[in-house]
């Protein structure tokens, strides 16, 4: 294998391992959302069970003016009862009382089903806020590793870039050039493997001839399908235990 195909394939696992990266970096933010959108979430229950204990309470205040607006007019009206002169007038009177006291009964046996209404959105609400507390630790916990996580990537691919530099100074321009315009056209794989006269980027057989003096001389072929650079890779030799166990059986 020449020099030049040796450092193609040397590129090509970089550009790969960049590559792979690259990905696995813009995958970090669906990572964090899969925390982020249940913390929305419970910050919304939780906001929606305040507004609604907001609202029972805004009611509550309202009946107990209105509570103190009917005690008031009956106390004004008890103040007027030495003023009667007559049985008729005083019968209207006392009436006139009963309605306003019977209101007052009303109100209060709404007051009481509010406040016990108040009470259990109370238990709601720090049920729910207890939840929004444990899904921000699970973000920010979350958070600072993903970015530890995005900060080692970044890392690697500082040092494989670096590589990547010093590996494509010691190519030649023509075949560099060659090289990424393949990359460019299919989808980041320009060298290959060949198997069994097959190539690896295209799964297509490959004539016995050229699958031949691809294993045998020194020049730098390309597929006659996809067009990328072929090599071909001795396989690595069989274990000296299974080879004992296949004579010895």
């Amino acid at each position: 294998m020449n020099e030049q195909l040796k450092l193609l394939i040397e590129l090509q696992e970089l550009d790969t391992a960049i590559e792979s990266i690259t990905d696995n970096m813009e995958l970090l933010p669906r990572k964090l959302a899969q925390f982020e959108d249940p913390l929305k979430e419970s910050r919304a229950l939780s906001e929606s069970i305040k507004k609604k204990a907001e609202t029972l309470n805004k009611k509550k205040h309202a009946r107990d003016l209105e509570l103190d607006d009917v005690q008031d007019k009956i106390n004004k009206l008890k103040t007027r009862s030495s003023d009667i002169k007559t049985n008729k007038e005083y019968e209207a009177h006392r009436k006139e009382i009963e309605v306003f006291e019977n209101n007052i009964h009303k109100i209060e046996d709404e007051i009481l089903v509010l406040m016990e209404e108040i009470e259990a959105f109370a238990g709601d609400v720090q049920k729910e806020e207890e939840k929004v507390k444990k899904a921000e630790e699970d973000f920010n916990k979350q958070k600072k590793l993903i970015e530890e996580e995005k900060n080692r990537l970044i890392s690697e691919i500082d040092m494989y870039k670096a590589k990547r530099n010093e590996f494509s100074t010691r190519i030649d321009k023509d075949i560099y050039d060659q090289y990424m315009q393949k990359v460019d056209r299919l989808g980041g794989l320009a060298v290959v493997q060949v198997k069994n006269e097959i190539c690896l980027g295209c799964n297509t057989n490959i004539p016995p001839q050229l699958y031949n003096d691809i294993k045998e001389t020194d020049r730098t072929y390309t597929c006659y399908f996809c067009k990328r650079f072929l090599y071909y890779q001795e396989p690595p030799p069989a274990d000296e235990n299974a080879q004992s166990i296949t004579q010895s059986s």
